[in-house]
């Protein structure tokens, strides 16, 4: 008798033990299946990041070399044309001296040189080997000074710290992001001041665009990035591909303040 209960407690205990091993087992696979599906998920959401930052960094690329082009077409044809219209016109000038038709001649000869010199500053605007050659601070410094000669605006360019590049591609980048918010701003906001400011920090750089114009509820500001093929949106790609942070304080009759934060 007290052999068979032994037996039994034997076959007890060897069955509790497999059961347990099992249990163990079970539950050692399902961890270990978990971990690599979640690690497979975060590789394929890491591949999908990489796939989109690539995208957009030929897209950026794309444009900067379309840009670039451009600019090259205007400062080589365009502005060479114009050149020799101007030549004509002063040579004109010269013979209509003293007549009815010399101050028209004048006139045209001052938008012409107007032009000319709108050109020039429209093809830095578009290389991207001034923002190379010259630093970020120069070329938006540029892009405000040629807003200002319109005499629609007021612009005020305001830095704060120790001056520092984040490196050409950021500052590509960035200056990119620049125009796109001050072509929104142009046709948008119906403004009338156009501020902008570099904080230099020492681990950051803040980067703030504001404006006096007619600014919009939160509402609006949502709907604005989510419908635009480009505007807002493309901002905000644009800002997450460089690790930056992307903030719109804005309020009906307020104005709108775009601040840009970035990592050094």
């Amino acid at each position: 008798m007290p052999d068979k209960i032994s037996e039994s407690v034997v076959i007890v205990v060897a069955g509790t033990i497999l059961i347990l091993l099992l249990l163990v087992f079970l539950l050692t696979f399902f961890f270990i299946f978990q971990r690599r599906h979640l690690q497979h998920q975060t590789e394929k959401a890491q591949l999908h990041a990489k796939y989109a930052q690539e995208i957009l960094l030929s897209q950026i690329e794309v444009q900067n070399s379309t840009l670039q082009q451009i600019a090259q077409e205007l400062h080589d044809n365009i502005g060479q044309l114009l050149s020799v219209a101007k030549i004509n016109l002063n040579i004109l000038e010269d013979i209509q001296k003293d007549t009815d038709a010399q101050p028209y001649i004048t006139q045209t000869n001052d938008i012409i040189g107007s032009v000319i010199s709108d050109i020039r500053s429209l093809t830095k605007s578009f290389d991207g080997d001034f923002v190379k050659d010259f630093g970020l601070e120069d070329s938006m410094i540029q892009e405000l000074n040629r807003i200002k000669k319109t005499n629609k605006y007021f612009t005020e360019f305001i830095t704060e710290g120790e001056k520092y590049s984040l490196g050409y591609e950021k500052d590509i980048i960035l200056f990119r992001i620049f125009q796109e918010l001050l072509n929104n701003c142009l046709k948008h906001a119906v403004a009338s001041q156009i501020t902008l400011q570099l904080h230099y920090h020492k681990n950051s750089l803040e980067f703030q665009l504001k404006d006096n114009g007619q600014g919009f509820t939160p509402e609006q500001k949502s709907k604005s990035i989510l419908n635009s093929g480009a505007g807002l949106r493309n901002v905000q790609r644009r800002a997450e591909l460089i690790h930056a942070s992307f903030a719109i304080d804005s309020a009906p009759g307020k104005g709108t303040l775009i601040i840009i934060k970035l990592p050094r």
